[in-house]
C-alpha cells in the first residue's frame, strides 16, 4: 500500500500542528544519556564499529568485539550493578514516556504504508507516526525538519522496524536527529549500508548489518544488538537556550565544526571502511576481463553548512593494484562546473573540462614501484565549493574512471551507464565489443550486456590473478552484471558452494 499525494499532504499537515504543540514534552534520557549502545542481553561486534558515547548492558555481562570497534568519548559498563544498570531503568521511562505521546489524540497512523523513495512516502514533516504492526524503509526517505534539527519525530511500531539495503533517512537541514524516535515492539533490523538518523529503541533487540551508519542511540530493552562495521552516538538535543558559538544557528550539541561558522555537518559516504572500483583497461575489448588492472578504494567526508550546502569536499583514496601493460590514470568527475571549485590540493583540477574533473595520477606504474604485491599508495583529495548546491543535488554518487592514450585517442573507461567526460574520444563508442550508443546515452557496456568497470561496496574486495576472467573466479558476477545488479547482489562477498572458485 502507498500513500496518495492528497492523504500524505493532509496527514503532514496534521502532524505538524500536533508536533508544534507537544515540542516541550521531549523527555529526557535521564542516565541513559550518555549511552549510545546500550543492551540487556549482550553487544556483539564485528568489525571497524565506532561507537561515540558510553557502551553498556544490564543485567547482561558480555560485551565483545571491541576491538577491532572502538569507542570515543565513552566508557563500557555491564551488570545491573554498572552505570548500565540505572541507565536502563532510564531507558525504559523515557520509552514509555515517548509511547504515551505518541498514543495521544493527532498522531497520524501509517499502518500498511511503506516508507522511502522507492517505497511510498518519500518527505515526512515533524509529527507523531504510527504502525499497528511492522514498518519498512526502501529508498530515501526524507524528515522535512523546516530548518530546526532539533524537529520532533516518533515512529512507533507495534513489531518490527526494518530497513532495506542501501536505504537512507535524512533530515533536510543536515541535522543527526536528537529528537528522531524509532519505537520498536519487537525488534529492528538496519539493512546494509542503510544511513539512518535518530535514536532507535526496541523492546526486543536490534540488529545492524554490514556497513549500516546510524546519527543516534540503539536501545534494545530486553535483548542484545548486534553490530558489524556501523556508527552510533550519545547525541542530546538542544538545550532551552542553545550554545551557538560560532552563530551559524545550529546549536554546538549538533555542529560537527561549533567553531566555525563556514561549516556545520560531515556526512560520510558509506559505507565508511570505503568503495572499491575495478577497471578493464582493454575496452572497447574485453580483454581478459580480469577487473584487476586498477583497483583503488574510495570514501568521502563531503562538509555541508547550516544550510545543508556543501562546502567541502574531502576524498581518501588507495590505489590497491594496477596488474596492466598501459600507463593508466585516474580521475573523478564532480556533479558541479569546473568554476565552483577552490583551494585544491591532492590532485589536479583538470583543464578543458565542463565539470569539476579532478585527476589523482596519470600513470599508475610510477604511483606503484611493485605491483599488485606492494603496499597500496594512499591520496587525499580536498577542495572548497563555491557557492555550492545541497547535499541533496550533489548526492554520494560520482563519477570515478580510468583514462589511458592509445595514439592520440583519450580512452576512458567508466561505470556502467555513466557518462564520459567532456575530454574523452567519443569515436571508440560502439566498436569492438562494446555496445555503447552514444545518441542513445548509453554508455560502457559489452554486447553481451557485461560492465568495464564495477564499484563493490567494500574495501576488501579480492580481486582476480591476472589473465583470469573474473567470471571464472565469481560464479555469480555475470549474472549479477546482467541483471543490473538485481540478483546476487552478494557476488563478491558470499563463500558458500557455488559462488566461487
Amino acid at each position: 500500500m502507498k500513500f496518495s499525494n492528497i492523504l500524505t499532504f493532509s496527514a503532514l499537515l496534521c502532524a505538524l500542528s500536533y508536533n508544534q504543540a507537544t515540542a516541550q514534552v521531549v523527555p529526557s534520557f535521564g542516565s541513559a544519556g550518555s549511552f549510545a549502545v546500550l543492551a540487556a542481553t549482550t553487544i556483539t561486534n564485528t568489525g571497524n564499529t565506532v561507537i561515540t558515547g558510553d557502551i553498556g548492558v544490564s543485567p547482561g555481562t558480555s560485551i565483545t568485539g571491541f576491538g577491532p570497534g572502538i569507542i570515543t568519548s565513552g566508557s563500557r559498563y555491564s551488570s545491573v550493578l554498572s552505570k548500565a544498570g540505572l541507565a536502563k531503568v532510564d531507558a525504559l521511562i523515557t520509552y514509555n514516556s515517548l509511547m504515551a505521546i505518541s498514543k495521544l489524540p493527532g498522531a497520524t497512523n501509517l499502518t500498511g504504508s511503506e516508507l522511502g523513495q522507492t517505497a511510498g512516502a518519500t518527505t515526512l514533516t515533524p509529527g507523531i507516526y504510527n504502525f499497528s504492526s511492522s514498518a519498512g524503509i526502501t529508498g530515501k526517505l526524507t524528515l522535512d525538519d523546516q530548518g530546526d534539527p532539533n524537529a520532533l519525530f516518533i515512529f512507533t511500531m507495534g513489531s518490527t522496524l526494518t530497513t532495506a539495503s542501501y536505504s537512507e533517512v535524512v533530515m533536510s537541514s543536515g541535522g543527526k536527529g536528537a529528537n528522531v524516535f524509532w519505537l520498536c515492539g519487537s525488534s529492528a533490523t538496519v539493512g546494509t549500508y542503510t544511513k539512518m538518523v535518530g535514536n532507535i529503541f526496541a523492546v526486543a533487540s536490534i540488529t545492524m548489518t554490514t556497513g549500516a551508519t546510524h546519527t543516534g542511540r540503539l536501545i534494545a530493552l530486553n535483548a542484545a544488538v548486534t553490530l558489524d562495521n556501523n556508527t552510533a552516538f550519545a547525541l542530546s538535543a538542544a538545550p532551552s537556550t542553545p550554545i551557538d558559538t560560532d552563530g551559524d544557528l545550529v546549536p554546538d550539541n549538533l555542529d560537527d565544526f561549533p567553531n566555525n561558522p563556514e561549516m556545520a555537518y560531515n556526512n560520510f559516504s558509506s559505507p565508511s571502511e570505503g568503495t572499491t572500483t575495478a577497471f578493464e583497461d582493454n575496452w572497447p575489448l574485453t580483454g581478459d576481463f580480469d577487473m584487476n588492472d586498477l583497483v583503488i578504494v574510495s570514501k568521502y567526508n563531503i562538509i555541508t553548512n547550516a544550510q545543508n550546502k556543501v562546502v567541502k569536499v574531502i576524498g581518501d583514496y588507495s590505489l590497491n593494484a594496477s596488474i596492466s601493460s598501459y600507463d593508466n590514470g585516474f580521475g573523478i568527475e564532480f556533479p558541479i562546473v569546473r568554476g565552483l571549485v577552490d583551494s585544491i590540493s591532492g590532485g589536479t583540477l583538470e583543464v578543458g573540462q565542463t565539470n569539476a574533473v579532478v585527476l589523482l595520477f596519470t600513470n599508475s606504474h610510477t604511483e606503484l614501484a611493485t605491483v599488485p604485491e606492494g603496499t597500496p599508495k594512499t591520496y587525499t583529495l580536498s577542495f572548497r565549493v563555491l557557492n555550492g548546491p545541497t547535499l541533496n543535488d550533489f548526492g554520494t554518487d560520482y563519477n570515478p574512471f580510468l583514462l589511458n592514450y592509445k595514439g592520440g585517442s583519450r580512452r576512458e573507461i567508466h561505470l556502467i551507464g555513466k557518462s564520459p567526460t567532456a575530454l574523452a574520444d567519443l569515436t571508440v563508442f560502439g566498436t569492438y565489443h562494446d555496445n555503447s550508443n552514444v545518441a542513445a546515452g548509453r554508455y560502457y557496456i559489452s554486447h553481451t550486456g557485461l560492465p568495464y568497470a564495477i564499484n563493490i561496496p567494500s574495501a576488501s574486495f579480492d580481486y582476480p590473478e591476472e589473465g583470469t576472467d573474473i567470471g571464472e573466479v565469481y560464479l555469480h558476477f555475470i549474472e549479477w552484471a546482467q541483471s543490473g545488479g538485481t540478483v546476487y547482489k552478494d557476488w563478491y562477498s558470499n563463500t558458500a558452494a557455488g559462488y566461487r572458485k
